[in-house]
């Protein structure tokens, strides 16, 4: 059994012996993992603020006016075009600004049957009556609460509750409102931007309309497949430069020991005991320096200032530093290559 462990014992004493150095090491870590985890909040935040009323409504198929771009707020789907789609849930969508005494906030106005999976839920279990509506909790932030009222168009709309999920697109809060209140509002001239479907495998449409995903919807949402690509692209460079300069710390530490491994070597020491003592070390130092990096992005939750989107998720959390833990095992590779071809005469004559 000592046998087995004794790559634990010699990687714990040179921790304990260098204290300094691997303290650096773990502070390098930690920023790195701080830097990822900031960036991918924000590449959510974003996401979030931008597109999570499209990514939290349960549609996985959306009819839409036939166009080159799959855009939701360009389609425009009459009643008679909705009435010759069977099944399905009629979608209405129009940015507005909604006035409350001197204050204007614009917003996504959606109308949606309230009897379907479509309309979001409440905590409160809200039901609509005409010009109520359900709203993002974003709308908070802006000093609305529940039973508050705004005018817009000339009415006088009513809060009955906020959405228990975020809801916003186009950065701008979304606000649901019943299909008798979108017909009511808009008349003979309502129009439509979509016809929702769950779980449809085919769906017959007229010749001026077509089917299209949600994956297609989102990406279409304005400015979304640019902030998502633009802000993926750095976290995919920090992830490479993070391996670089990881690979870079574990092969001078390890060309800082060459020496020490081939006495070790020229005694006896299987090169299995001094890879997995360097391999605990190396997962060792990753690891707290992902927790610490982990706790300081969580820090700057509440330092970051309100308007600025920035969402962390567990998953998001976990992927990122699974990623830079195998950053880390790849780079080490490297210190690996130098521990089994180290010559054990050589290093011995280099010991002073």
């Amino acid at each position: 059994m000592k046998g087995k462990v004794i790559f634990l014992f010699l990687a714990w004493k040179e921790l304990r012996y260098a204290k300094m150095k691997f303290l650096l090491m773990i502070g390098i870590i930690t920023l790195i993992t701080s830097l990822v985890l900031s960036i991918s909040g924000l590449a959510n935040g974003l996401s979030v603020d931008n597109a999570s009323a499209i990514k939290n409504m349960p549609a996985d198929t959306y009819v839409v006016k036939t166009g080159d771009t799959h855009q939701l707020e360009r389609s425009q789907l009459t009643e008679q075009d909705i009435s010759s789609i069977k099944g399905g849930s009629p979608l209405g969508l129009k940015m507005v600004e909604i006035n409350q005494g001197d204050k204007t906030v614009n917003v996504s106005l959606f109308g949606a049957d309230p009897e379907s999976a479509f309309m979001p839920t409440t905590a409160e279990h809200a039901k609509l009556a005409p010009y109520e509506v359900l709203a993002d909790p974003g709308l908070k932030k802006e000093g609305f609460e529940i039973g508050d009222s705004f005018t817009y168009d000339d009415k006088e709309w009513t809060i009955k509750g906020f959405t228990e999920k975020r809801f916003s697109y186009g950065h701008t809060p979304a606000i649901f409102t019943s299909l008798e209140t979108w017909e009511d509002l808009f008349g003979d001239s309502s129009v439509y931007q979509a016809v929702l479907f769950t779980n449809e495998k085919t769906i017959d449409t007229p010749s001026k309309m077509e089917s299209v995903s949600k994956e297609e919807i989102l990406s279409n949402v304005p400015g979304y497949s640019a902030e998502q690509g633009s802000l993926n692209m750095m976290v995919i460079f920090l992830l490479i430069i993070s391996a670089i300069v990881l690979a870079t710390f574990f092969y001078v530490m390890t060309l800082q020991k060459l020496h020490q491994y081939g006495v070790l070597k020229a005694i006896g020491t299987k090169v299995s005991v001094l890879l997995r003592s360097l391999f605990a070390q190396i997962s060792t130092l990753t690891i707290a320096g992902i927790v610490a990096g982990n706790v300081v992005t969580y820090g700057l939750t509440f330092v970051i200032p309100a308007g600025v989107p920035f969402e962390l998720s567990i998953t998001m959390i976990l992927s990122n530093s699974a990623l830079i833990l195998l950053m880390a095992w790849i780079g080490s590779l490297l210190s690996f290559r130098s521990i089994v071809t180290v010559d054990p005469l050589q290093a011995i004559g280099s010991v002073k």
